[in-house]
């Protein structure tokens, strides 16, 4: 028979941390959702769009929860005054988010230069804690992926500086090739290094499977191919030179399918069944596609200009489909993971930000692909609306699940 508990459930103080902690990545979805409800009337929407999610919940996600793996992987003990300075360095990198946005939007190009500087200053501060305390942590079978979280901490103060000299509005050919540079370090190097460490021993954890055979030595070979296919990528891109970011990119996406082997072995032995796994899995297959499609433009374009109009197409894929799906796919599994409460009270919350599933996965990929496909504009917006719902569905769902775990 259940018992039901007669009092609120008092949060932990690491539940309270990360409630805290989380708010501001849970703040910029719900801003990213009022500017596309009302995009038609927001200058620069389309920036914002992109921006929101991936410079501010996205960043902020990762930021966290980057720290809290890390801290598991390496058996640290986590003590108040670390989480005194994580939060300060929580606090400066989103004075720095909004100084970008809000440089950008009054085209005020100084307040845009100071939040870039913000912003790199707080992630290199959080790869140097990451780097100190892999020095001096114990041994650890998966301690190495930590490596993952420096390298792309160490990506993004590269980007926040082509983002501000993006800022500036420079000419063709250079506003092109800024923009493939930026979006290479950033999304490939800030998000793509991150989501790769991370599901070496996220995924099986979420599929309640055991890690692949040989994933830790797969992660470890893995990295460096990654850095350097960045690295060629952005080269590439600043010099003008195609063929060789073409070569960055397929380095790239020849990588992360070396990467995803170990996760798809362990997809075989326990089938993604619950929205979490299921959302990580698609974001997987859309990143899959949209690096081959960038290879292929990046060889057949005869000029950048062809390039930029091409990888235009991308950006849904890129960010609706990988970025935003790994992030919701993410939180849903971690939250009820961080609010503890016991099995019961895990589960409960687990099912309450699953409500839903199998029909908030098929809405959000058909309608994405229905949205890259050639159709009319007006079916594209109405599917559009569409997919929205289905990404929107998380906050209701999550505020559900705040409160059952808190009153259970």
């Amino acid at each position: 028979m259940k018992i039901e508990s007669s009092s609120p459930m008092v949060l932990s103080d690491r539940s309270r941390w990360h409630l805290l902690a989380n708010a501001p990545a849970v703040g910029w979805l719900l801003a990213l959702l009022a500017i596309t409800l009302t995009h038609r009337y927001v200058p620069m929407s389309t920036w914002l769009l992109v921006h929101l999610l991936l410079l501010g919940a996205i960043t902020n996600a990762i930021f966290v929860w980057s720290a809290h793996f890390s801290d598991a992987l390496l058996r640290r003990r986590v003590t108040i005054q670390s989480r005194r300075w994580q939060g300060l360095r929580l606090f400066g990198l989103n004075v720095g988010i909004i100084s970008v946005i809000t440089g950008v939007v009054s085209t005020h190009w100084i307040i845009t230069l100071l939040g870039s500087i913000a912003v790199g200053v707080a992630v290199l501060s959080h790869a140097i804690t990451l780097t100190l305390h892999m020095r001096s942590a114990l041994a650890s079978r998966f301690g190495a992926t930590v490596r993952y979280y420096v390298c792309a901490a160490l990506a993004l103060p590269i980007g926040a500086g082509l983002g501000a000299t993006l800022a500036r509005n420079p000419a063709e050919p250079w506003h092109g090739r800024l923009v493939i540079a930026h979006a290479a370090v950033n999304v490939l190097g800030w998000i793509g290094l991150t989501v790769m460490g991370t599901l070496v021993t996220l995924w099986p954890t979420m599929l309640r499977t055991q890690i692949a055979p040989g994933a830790e030595r797969v992660a470890r070979q893995v990295l460096p191919l990654l850095v350097v296919s960045i690295a060629l990528t952005m080269t590439g891109a600043l010099v003008g030179f195609q063929p060789l970011a073409a070569l960055g990119s397929a380095g790239y996406l020849g990588g992360i399918l070396l990467a995803l082997r170990p996760l798809f072995h362990e997809a075989r032995k326990k089938t993604p069944a619950a929205y979490p796994t299921w959302s990580v899995l698609s974001a997987l297959i859309w990143l899959v596609g949209s690096l081959a499609d960038v290879v292929i433009v990046l060889t057949i374009s005869p000029t950048w200009s062809v390039v930029i109009d091409r990888l235009g197409f991308l950006l849904i894929p890129l960010v609706a489909g990988f970025a935003a799906q790994v992030l919701f796919g993410a939180l849903s599994f971690l939250v009820p993971v961080v609010l503890g409460g016991g099995p019961t009270t895990a589960r409960g919350t687990q099912l309450r930000l699953e409500r839903g599933s199998a029909g908030r996965i098929v809405l959000i990929n058909v309608g994405l692909v229905i949205c890259i496909l050639p159709v009319p504009s007006l079916v594209r917006v109405l599917v559009s609306m569409l997919v929205l719902a289905g990404f929107a569905a998380f906050l209701p769902l999550l505020a559900s699940a705040l409160i059952y775990a808190r009153h259970v």
